[in-house]
């Protein structure tokens, strides 16, 4: 791989002008790192696929590719435009969907990521809120893993996220309304497990098949500080899934226990479908928020949940 940790930089920059088919162009290069098999990924030829590359290297002053035997290797400057391409595709397929809700009579799209954290409570309220209002826009939402939330709203997969605070990586593309301080997490089980008829502590349950969010998550990395500082240090048999429907179902067919968050573990609870033990997790969450991009322009339709989203929070 060729030394990246010095690019030679221009004396300036050109004014960026790229057309659509550079865009294309780079898009496939981040993909197949391979010059043939991105211009035949846009449907042009591998020499009118060099010279588009070319004319956008002389305009930027920069080499945005290393030309290998075997490929093609992104520079420095060419990992930026990569982003840049694949963003700037991003938009046109989302300007696309949106267009094509409209003309279908909706008034307007917004995508949510959310934790799970918040479904059964500021969520659903505000949701049936902005709907009763707007019963036109189309919501599209997905409940996932801050881990997996944030970046895809950075890239633009998402309008609005609700998951747990950014490090400092990110934190600067976001625009951040606090909603809730250190969520409290629960351990539940069937209705029946034999230690909803005792007093169990946290060692009574390090036999027991645990299921946990994946790996990276920040519920799975607490779960795991938690245990160790319970001195719990042997391993746990694990069932990874961050899917609240495959936990109730596996819960409700054994002796398994799960982690979830409070307000999600008394929503099930109230229907009989769980129970929640009495045993204390030693782990405080990091707090929630609502997340936007600062970056990308907000429509009216989005600037209408978040109002409803944030007479919630404040309720």
């Amino acid at each position: 791989m060729p030394d990246q940790a010095s690019p030679q930089l221009p004396g300036k920059f050109s004014t960026l002008k790229i057309s659509s088919r550079q865009i294309a162009l780079l898009n496939a290069l981040g993909e197949l790192g391979n010059l043939r098999k991105a211009a035949a990924a846009i449907h042009t030829t591998q020499p009118a696929a060099s010279l588009m590359l070319q004319q956008l290297e002389d305009r930027l002053g920069v080499q945005l590719f290393e030309r290998l035997p075997r490929g093609m290797q992104p520079t420095l400057f060419g990992e930026v435009m990569i982003r840049y391409a694949q963003g700037a595709l991003h938009e046109f397929e989302y300007a696309e969907t949106q267009m094509a809700e409209l003309a279908r009579g909706a008034t307007g799209m917004v995508r949510i990521g959310t934790v799970m954290g918040p479904v059964p409570t500021l969520l659903t309220r505000g949701l049936l809120a902005f709907k009763a209002a707007h019963p036109k826009v189309r919501i599209v939402l997905e409940v996932g893993t801050s881990d997996a939330l944030l970046p895809a709203l950075i890239r633009g997969d998402f309008d609005v996220v609700l998951g747990r605070l950014p490090g400092q990586l990110h934190a600067h593309e976001l625009d951040i309304r606090l909603f809730e301080q250190g969520e409290r997490m629960r351990i539940i089980a069937r209705t029946d497990h034999p230690l909803t008829r005792s007093n169990p502590v946290l060692a009574d349950l390090a036999p027991l098949t645990w299921i946990l969010h994946p790996p990276g998550s920040p519920m799975r990395r607490q779960v795991e500080n938690a245990l160790q500082a319970a001195q719990l240090i042997e391993p746990l048999d694990i069932i990874e899934t961050s899917s609240i429907l495959a936990t109730t179902a596996m819960i409700e067919s054994s002796d398994m226990i799960a982690v979830v968050p409070n307000d999600v573990a008394h929503h099930y609870a109230r229907y009989g479908m769980i129970a929640v033990l009495p045993v204390d997790l030693p782990l405080a969450m990091a707090n929630l928020g609502l997340l936007t991009s600062r970056v990308r322009p907000m429509s009216a339709a989005v600037r209408g949940l978040l109002g409803f989203l944030q007479e919630e929070m404040a309720a």
